[in-house]
């Protein structure tokens, strides 16, 4: 089921001018003596308005001005400096008044005024800068950018090129152009005023903060997914250091941060931040603000994807009833979306009378929100139909769908994800209403081809795709549950690589090479991008020109198809120049004949497609294809009750063997007789369980003796199915080919090794700084041992104190065989500061720059040309909670950096495991194992070692899954 609209705030973004008199000549205006005693009496009183909150009482003001001006006018001689003073003070009242043209007259005529009097440069530039403020505020923004570039002149004048007030007219500048649609043009303007007010105003200043925060929203409405994130993450650690948790700043930064993580999926991280994001709301505006429910239903996004539906049921009521009590909301139908998720949370209880309530009280809502019908409102008639189809009540969903998909039809474009998803509810609701195949095919296949267009469209950023990704994920569901319907192969086997492409869509595939043929390809792709984000801001503005009736839209529309033209070459040039590069990025499904022709004799895929409430699990041998549904409240009970026997085991004796073969006989009904390997595709509470860990046959007893699935057969994941093959994956340790270990990092604090020998290779629960990770005392000797499978002259070791970030950034990251960490893996909110997964590396010698902690954008930003990266730290293969992206944070960075396989961990690893682990199955690839059988022999060897504690346990032989194209 598609997931509830989120209509989240992702950034601060208002010009922030105050408005007021705009004398800066303090120390004369002070100075009263030049005056006759009646006009110093006037000046004085004039300052004292001038000088106070004109924003706390602008009636009050507006009165005492006026009074004000009549005794100045019965007054000879009264200076015109002053009197431009007395105009802009009843300007700035006017304006808090919200009487904005009277405010613009009040402001022109102290302008007027102002160069008469030969003001002060910096004082004329105050005063066009306010007015500009107030004309961006009633929509005139020709005049505004006008205002705005008078007053950069004179300030570039005074300043230079850099400088604080050069920096507050910058930012004027672009919030001017980003209001008026001009995203691309407003975006070196607002870089480059938070970058001076850094520098000239200083971090600890709160306007600081709201100007890096600004730009990373315009950022990401720019498409600019990554380096607004980053921005974000800045604008947070610099409010936290500068302002502390109880500045309201410190709260808008933290928020927009949580934000932009749910944006891009990242929901494990994006829980500790919100929850800090709501304790910064609650202390600073209070529980009743509007602000506090935007972070309520942020920080219940995140909670709901990642299964916590209690807490985030709660979190929607109180947000609901801050919006009901105030009456202040962003959006009409907010209300309408939070009934309709209440409604969401009692349907998955059962609970079918509260469910009905809300979602009635929804429906109302809807239906009240808006004269006439909209997208909006057929959504929320459309999540009802959804529910009543799952329950069973078939005829009333189909009513319900035939009456609103027309809507979604009519208000949204051909490819919108909604509309998509609308199209395929309503032709399986017409399958299962009785109806005719030929007629609801038709609708579906069209419906589903769009999809596959949308995810191929290599003109669209990857962080939109991955936004979208759960729509795309459920429709391809939809359609999964027609074709199985109807016993179509070739259409079961595309859905389930549609749905499970959505989750990819934003990996690159294992097997880039960093060669220049790549990097022309990814100039050209970003080439594309560009003007991809032109073409839209383009088409925006000019939707907006033909609804004011402007005369710009003959221009706008000239340049549109210019835009639209050269779009179409450069993609054009992109995918007939670099046709591999393309299938990377973007994944379409294979063909089914092509896929078996491919597979070995003895190998199959299973393929779990996981929607939200429906699950199915395709099955591809050499012989078929075969599905059938999965009871996914079953699954992720089995699935929380495994991870929970492996993420914090009480005790190392016993395991959940007849939950691990229950979940064996719903993946493999057909057993595992004659296969030897099982390829994993997709999936996403599953993808969290290496397959070897399920047990084949009822069982009890030794678990050094336990028929795991690891046993008979080998298992690896496969990331991208069109690049799939039968190709050699032995450990290639041929001349020229080398090997790079980096770890056994000598923490800060640790005496020796002794004072905090460690057990598992992450982060304690309780850690908050470097200094309290415990030291791992295996992590020389398994580098080392790795090692030993290379010429002495192909290694390159890094250990203890040479395990520096600065080092490892600086080393020949090419023509690389194996490259492996030995340290921390640590997750997001680990320790303080830290907003991203990361490796635990030295800072090196001196100033070197870096921290220490190897983040996943910092490693996906690297060129990483390796045959196998072996990540021997904990939680660095799925997301970190079971909505997050497959395959996310530190196994998406080095795939994106170069990676062709990975062995990756899904739990915390202990020491000795890890170390023998990694080791060992090196060395058996380098006998000539592909990998995946060499993982498995290396863990059946570990849990038959005596030599090693509880070595029987799953925890400790099964952590690692080998990711590998």
């Amino acid at each position: 089921m598609i997931g509830m609209a989120r209509l989240l705030v992702a950034g601060v973004l208002a010009s922030a001018v105050p408005l007021s008199a705009a004398a800066s000549q303090e120390a004369e205006q002070d100075d009263y003596s030049q005056y006759p005693d009646d006009v110093a009496a006037l000046i004085r009183e004039l300052d004292a308005i001038s000088a106070g909150d004109q924003s706390a009482d602008p009636e009050g003001d507006l009165a005492r001005i006026a009074d004000l001006r009549r005794r100045i006018e019965a007054t000879e001689d009264f200076p015109l400096y002053e009197m431009g003073n007395l105009e802009s003070a009843e300007g700035a009242s006017r304006f808090y008044l919200r009487d904005f043209d009277g405010a613009v007259a009040n402001i022109t005529a102290a302008a007027r005024y102002f160069e008469q009097a030969d003001a002060p440069p910096e004082d004329m530039a105050g005063l066009y800068n306010n007015r500009a403020a107030i004309l961006a505020s009633i929509g005139r923004y020709t005049e505004a950018e006008a205002d705005h570039r008078r007053a950069l002149a004179i300030r570039r004048g005074i300043e230079g090129e850099r400088g604080p007030s050069v920096a507050s007219s910058l930012f004027g500048l672009g919030f001017v152009m980003f209001r008026q649609g001009r995203i691309e043009d407003s975006l070196p303007y607002f870089r480059q005023s938070a970058e001076q007010h850094l520098e000239f105003v200083g971090p600890d200043n709160p306007l600081t903060i709201i100007r890096m925060t600004s730009l990373a929203a315009v950022l990401g409405r720019a498409g600019r997914e990554a380096e607004a994130l980053q921005v974000a993450r800045r604008a947070a650690s610099l409010a936290r250091e500068h302002l502390g948790p109880d500045h309201p700043t410190y709260a808008i930064a933290i928020n927009n941060l949580g934000n932009s993580l749910v944006e891009n999926r990242l929901f494990g991280e994006a829980v500790p931040v919100l929850r800090q994001a709501l304790e910064a709301r609650l202390a600073t505006i209070g529980e009743e603000a509007s602000g506090t429910a935007i972070t309520l239903r942020n920080l219940a996004t995140a909670l709901k994807a990642g299964g916590q539906f209690d807490e985030a049921e709660t979190l929607n009521r109180r947000a609901l009833a801050i919006y009901e009590a105030s009456g202040e909301v962003e959006n009409p139908f907010v209300p309408a979306l939070l009934h309709s998720e209440l409604a969401d949370f009692a349907a998955r209880r059962d609970d079918w009378t509260a469910f009905e309530q809300a979602s009635d009280r929804a429906l109302e809502l809807a239906d009240a929100a808006i004269e006439e019908d909209s997208s909006e409102q057929a959504q929320i008639h459309l999540y009802r139909a959804e529910w009543d189809m799952r329950r069973g009540a078939i005829a009333e969903a189909r009513k319900r769908a035939e009456r609103w998909v027309p809507q979604m039809q009519s208000d949204l474009i051909a490819t919108h994800k909604d509309r998509i998803h609308a199209e395929l509810l309503l032709a399986r609701l017409r399958q299962l209403d009785g109806e005719d195949g030929a007629t609801f095919l038709d609708q579906a296949d069209g419906a589903i081809a769009r999809l596959e267009s949308r995810l191929a469209d290599v003109s669209l950023s990857d962080a939109a795709l991955v936004r979208e990704s759960d729509a795309h994920r459920e429709s391809a569901v939809l359609y999964l549950a027609l074709a199985s319907g109807l016993g179509d192969e070739e259409r079961i086997f595309r859905a389930m690589q549609l749905a499970n492409i959505s989750e990819l869509a934003r990996r690159q595939d294992f097997a880039r090479d960093g060669s220049d043929q790549d990097g022309n390809a990814q100039a050209l792709r970003n080439e594309l991008l560009d003007l991809a984000r032109r073409q839209a801001e383009l088409s925006a503005r000019l939707d907006q020109a033909q609804i004011d009736a402007t005369d710009t839209v003959a221009e706008l529309t000239a340049e549109l198809a210019s835009v639209a033209g050269r779009q179409q070459v450069a993609e054009r040039a992109l995918r007939e120049e670099h046709p591999d590069f393309v299938a990377r990025y973007r994944p379409a499904p294979v063909a089914l004949a092509d896929f078996r022709a491919r597979l070995g004799a003895d190998e199959i895929l299973v393929a779990p497609v996981e929607g939200d409430l429906q699950g199915w699990l395709v099955r591809v041998s050499a012989d078929g294809v075969a599905s059938h549904a999965l009871e996914m409240d079953n699954i992720a009970a089995s699935v929380a009750t495994l991870r929970a026997a492996v993420d914090a085991p009480q005790t190392l004796a016993s395991f959940p063997l007849e939950e691990a073969h229950a979940l064996f006989a719903a993946l493999f009904p057909d057993g595992v007789d004659g296969v030897g390997r099982v390829l994993a595709y997709g999936g996403r509470r599953l993808a969290t369980l290496p397959l070897g860990m399920l047990v084949t046959e009822a069982y009890t007893g030794d678990l050094r003796r336990t028929p795991w699935l690891a046993r008979m057969v080998g298992s690896q994941t496969i990331g991208n199915l069109a690049l799939f093959s039968r190709a050699d994956t032995s450990a290639q340790t041929e001349a020229g080919r080398r090997f790079v270990g980096v770890g056994g990092i000598a923490l800060p604090g640790s005496d020796g090794g002794e004072q905090l020998a460690g057990l598992f290779r992450s982060g304690r629960p309780d850690a908050t700084t470097i200094a309290d990770l415990p030291e791992l005392p295996g992590a020389a000797g398994e580098l080392n041992r790795i090692a030993a499978s290379f010429p002495p002259s192909a290694r390159t070791l890094m250990i203890g104190s040479d395990a520096s970030e600065a080092r490892f950034k600086a080393a020949d990251l090419q023509d690389i065989a194996v490259l492996a960490f030995a340290t921390h893996g640590l997750v997001a909110g680990e320790l303080a500061d830290l907003w991203e997964p990361a490796l635990l590396l030295g800072p090196g010698e001196g100033d070197s720059g870096e921290d220490g902690l190897l983040g996943a954008s910092e490693i996906a930003g690297l060129a990483i040309d390796a045959d196998w990266v072996i990540l021997s730290a904990c939680n660095t293969a799925a997301g970190s909670s079971p909505g997050a992206p497959l395959f996310g944070g530190l196994a998406a960075a080095f795939a994106q950096a170069g990676a062709r396989s990975l062995l990756l961990s899904h739990w915390r690893v202990r020491d000795d495991a890890a170390a023998y682990l990694s080791a060992r199955t090196v060395e058996i690839a380098a006998q000539g194992r592909d990998r995946a059988e060499a993982l498995r022999r290396a863990q059946v060897e570990l849990m038959e070692n005596r030599t090693v504690a509880d070595a029987g346990h799953p925890s400790v032989w099964a952590p690692f899954i080998l990711i590998e194209n």
